[in-house]
């Protein structure tokens, strides 16, 4: 392997965060504005000289009409250079975890939750849409989530690079369990064939299994093209009956079948739901603290409602999913904030919440060693139901010199403003815990965050 290059056009390399079909993926620091840039370098070594300039001069042209697609649920793209003759894009860091690798940590989601989800990736794809930019490589590992549930969808109009003109396509493009049936047929392509992509990616979100599996790139391209969408499982058909039609029709084997845009899916989504587009320009794209979705109308409120309820049984205040968060950040890192979230909604209990999110620790042992930890912490929590107040009054007062510690500590992250950030937060607090983890959420960078509620132990 080559060794990490010190830099990227003006770009200081900080490390490599990835490596895929079309290369690497590096942190790296612009010096010019000073913030931290995604750069993928892409690897063309394997291109004869012609064919090489020929799809650089194209993948340019791509990469400056994706730059255009300027939305907040799409991966800003910054800057295109040759680095000793290889091209690299530079692009926005986003601080989070794809999809993907959510899925493989919890397999299943909520409904309200998935379509959350799905409905700012739809968004993302009608605005592209409109600017004639085509994604063709929608799937859950090109959907980044942040810590607060936003979605940035990656690679648009250029992921179809790696699979036509690098290398052989049945070796780069693996299972192409996401295609539409023009794709496997290596026909012409439109927005709708991003529609399928996002019916795929959604019917995996809520089922926890691949509409269309198979064993290799033949079989599940047989099937995508000829056999008939499953049924979603049962215990989603009775949540959200109107679902199933919906994702037949996105997934139609003919583009004329499907949805012609991304915002008449998006609409039929909604109304799975019962929210209309003004509840889902207010906060419909919100993922609650308990899992759910916040606004809409009576069947949107329902599923408010039974969240709710779980979340009343289960106690599950803030303060207490932000410890477990806290927690299970040290195990498997910053997409612990979505796990939390997401498993929180379909939890019957505190106990029942825990025990899924332990099956995220891959490791036998650090998995009983969080279970360990997390019954301490609630055996010591005095347990409060979402929803009620844990405002401190005259009669709970945080000592002293915790306060100075805290304040000492967090001016290493955030400056002179730490003063202002710690005397604001302990009005709130209703302890030396919670003060820290409500600091923590001022300190952008997860890897820093993490340092920072380390601190809190020492």
């Amino acid at each position: 392997m080559a060794p990490i290059p010190t830099a990227i056009g003006r770009y200081f390399v900080e490390n490599l965060v990835g490596i895929g079909g079309m290369g690497q993926i590096f942190k790296a620091h612009d010096p010019e504005i000073r913030r931290s840039v995604a750069i993928k370098l892409i690897s063309t070594e394997l291109m004869s000289g012609g064919k090489r300039a020929e799809y650089i001069r194209r993948f340019r042209r791509e990469a400056q009409a994706a730059a255009r697609c300027a939305h907040p649920n799409i991966v800003a793209i910054y800057d295109f250079a040759l680095h000793e003759g290889q091209p690299f894009i530079a692009m926005e860091f986003v601080y989070g975890a794809s999809l993907r690798q959510a899925l493989d940590a919890a397999p299943v989601m909520a409904v309200p939750d998935a379509i959350g989800i799905m409905l700012q990736v739809l968004d993302a794809l009608a605005s592209a849409h409109a600017m004639g930019v085509i994604h063709q490589d929608i799937k859950p590992a090109n959907i980044m989530l942040t810590p607060e549930m936003r979605v940035k969808v990656a690679d648009f109009g250029i992921s179809r690079f790696v699979n036509t003109d690098v290398t052989n396509t049945s070796s780069s493009m693996g299972t192409p369990n996401y295609m539409s049936p023009e794709q496997c047929r290596g026909s012409t392509v439109d927005g709708r064939s991003d529609l399928f992509s996002a019916g795929a990616t959604l019917f995996e979100m809520v089922s926890g299994e691949r509409a269309f599996p198979g064993h290799n790139v033949g079989e599940v391209s047989h099937r995508i093209q000829n056999e008939r969408l499953p049924l979603l499982p049962a215990p989603v058909r009775a949540v959200a009956p109107r679902l199933q039609f919906v994702l037949e029709r996105a997934m139609e084997k003919q583009p004329d079948d499907r949805f012609h845009t991304g915002d008449e899916m998006a609409e039929a989504l909604r109304q799975v739901l019962g929210a209309s587009r003004d509840d889902e320009r207010n906060a419909i794209t919100r993922i609650s603290p308990v899992g759910g979705v916040a606004g809409g109308t009576a069947d949107s409120q329902k599923v408010r409602r039974d969240a709710g309820a779980q979340a009343a049984e289960a106690q599950l205040d803030a303060d207490t999913l932000q410890a477990l968060e806290h927690k299970l950040t040290g195990y498997v890192g910053p997409i612990a904030r979505i796990l939390v979230r997401t498993t929180a909604g379909r939890s019957r209990s505190v106990g029942d919440l825990c025990s899924q999110l332990a099956l995220s620790i891959a490791n036998s042992a650090e998995r009983e060693q969080f279970r360990r930890e997390v019954e301490l912490l609630l055996r010591f929590r005095s347990p409060v139901v979402a929803g009620t107040s844990r405002r401190n009054d005259s009669s709970v007062r945080l000592p002293e010199h915790e306060l100075e510690r805290v304040q000492e500590v967090l001016t290493q992250f955030v400056g002179p403003i730490a003063r202002v950030l710690v005397r604001r937060a302990t009005a709130d607090a209703s302890s030396v815990e919670a003060l820290w983890l409500s600091l923590s959420n001022h300190i952008e960078s997860p890897v820093e965050r993490s340092a920072f509620l380390r601190q809190r132990q020492k």
